[in-house]
């Protein structure tokens, strides 16, 4: 072992319980034919496509529904951050040299190992997703639980996350759902309360910058006197769910008091919005993204670019998409009243 916290894990003997599950999945399990199925299952929960699935929803199909599910990823993220970066456990394959994570999965296995962000935030996704389908479809809300149940046991079977991490995760991401529908529900009473909300929420983004960077964090060197794990490294997922979490609170008070979009319109308007809504917020993430790691640290870049994720799809293409929906159809009946 590299580390001398392990009283933090629970023993057997001379063993530890989660890294010989772990061990048993790599040996007797894994196998060339279920590692690439796993390694997509996996790759979901952090797909820019299936963030996109929801926006869709919001701009197209149930404005309600998408923003419950969004609130439920944005507490979602940011709670990951503060309990990933509060106890700092370390990855499986650090704990044990034993453990070797399958395929690419430690490329996409950022951050502290504890709770799996994976997990979380694709249950914040789909138990929302499920409690809003579950009156009238159960049989896709029972889907929803069973996605949630293999994007868990994926991050097991990787050897990237342990038992305890994707347990964990889930229970947080279920808690993010009834933070986020208490909060939908908030949002439905009196607007003067919308200011107080979004005070507390920039509050809140504001305390986390500042716990993230200047909390102790684990400084464990190896043999060499090499940091087995940089903190500074770690430190941009919490940026990241700092982002999220500003991003929405931002988005959603603009949305409601200055936009206040429906989705009542044509197909053909649907599928429009949806094109070049997702289109622009592919644009907005990657190109605007990389622009501000060109003038900002890490930290902060990392923490505009999942702002900008965020508050443009929630607030500022819900604005350019009425305003010119609303110019379409002035036009328009101009046009008719004028052939009359």
């Amino acid at each position: 072992m590299l580390l001398n916290d392990e009283h933090k894990y629970i023993r057997y003997g001379d063993k530890f319980l989660d890294l010989q599950y772990l061990l048993f999945l790599q040996k007797n399990v894994r196998n060339e034919i279920l590692t690439p199925f796993m390694m997509e299952i996996s790759n979901i929960a952090i797909s820019f496509w299936f963030l996109a699935v929801f926006f869709f929803i919001y701009w197209c199909i149930n404005k309600k529904a998408g923003l419950f599910i969004l609130a439920s990823y944005s507490i979602s993220s940011l709670v990951n951050a503060i309990v990933k970066l509060s106890f700092c456990i370390y990855r499986p394959w650090i704990r044990s040299s034993e453990i070797i994570p399958a395929g690419n999965a430690i490329k996409t296995a950022g951050g502290y190992s504890f709770p799996s962000g994976h997990t979380q935030v694709v249950t914040s996704y789909l138990i929302s997703s499920a409690v809003l389908t579950w009156a009238k479809r159960k049989w896709l809300s029972i889907l929803f639980l069973l996605a949630i149940f293999l994007v868990a046991f994926s991050r097991n079977y990787l050897g990237v996350h342990t038992p305890q991490d994707v347990v964990v995760g889930f229970i947080m991401g279920s808690l993010s759902v009834y933070w986020a529908y208490l909060f939908v529900n908030r949002t439905n009473q009196d607007k003067k309360n919308d200011i107080k909300l979004l005070i507390n929420a920039i509050i809140i983004g504001i305390a986390a910058i500042i716990y993230f960077t200047y909390k102790n964090y684990p400084m464990t060197l190896d043999v060499k006197g090499n940091l087995i794990v940089d903190p500074q490294k770690m430190m941009k997922d919490g940026f990241l769910g700092i982002g999220v979490w500003l991003g929405f609170n931002l988005g959603w008070f603009i949305e409601k008091h200055y936009v206040d979009f429906s989705t009542d319109c044509s197909l053909t308007c649907k599928i429009i919005r949806g094109i070049v809504g997702v289109t622009t917020v592919y644009l907005v993430y990657y190109l605007l993204g990389n622009w501000y790691y060109s003038f900002l640290p890490d930290f902060y870049a990392r923490m505009c670019q999942w702002a900008g994720l965020t508050l443009y799809p929630i607030a500022i293409y819900p604005m350019i998409f009425k305003y010119i929906e609303n110019r379409y159809k002035k036009t328009s009946d101009k046009d008719n009243s004028d052939k009359q």
